[in-house]
């Protein structure tokens, strides 16, 4: 299958999951999940949806379980709506990027803090230094 397929049914694949997930499936586990992105494989065997959830362990791993729980009616939506003869394997994979970059924010937020407080930080020395 070509490049450009597969990118625009991934695209399907993100948009009608994420409606799925925001609108339709009820279940009281089901947290604030943003999808982040999918990926097929050529051959359409296979779905990875990777998502991501503003909170902590305990909710990611509360939302983890309900995701495995429903990914059968989610792979009967997307069949409905890729009309393909195959429907991928839907597998749901946590997205570490998004709080990777929200723990580098809260780092970077700390040091700024650190280097507004500290008493020897003067700010024209440091522009002769470089920095």
């Amino acid at each position: 299958m070509n490049e450009r397929r597969v990118a625009r049914i991934q695209s399907l694949i993100k948009a009608r999951v994420a409606k799925a997930l925001d609108q339709e499936l009820a279940d009281p586990r089901c947290g604030m999940i943003t999808v982040t992105r999918v990926e097929v494989d050529r051959e359409l065997d296979s779905c990875v949806i990777y998502w991501s959830i503003l909170g902590g362990e305990n909710e990611r791993r509360l939302n983890e379980t309900m995701l495995e729980h429903a990914a059968p009616y989610i792979r009967r939506e997307i069949a409905a709506t890729l009309n393909t003869r195959t429907v991928p394997k839907v597998k749901f994979a946590f997205d570490q990027g998004v709080a990777g970059a929200i723990h580098m924010e809260s780092i970077l937020s700390e040091l700024r803090e650190e280097r507004e407080k500290s008493p020897d930080a003067d700010p024209e020395s440091a522009q002769d230094e470089g920095i």
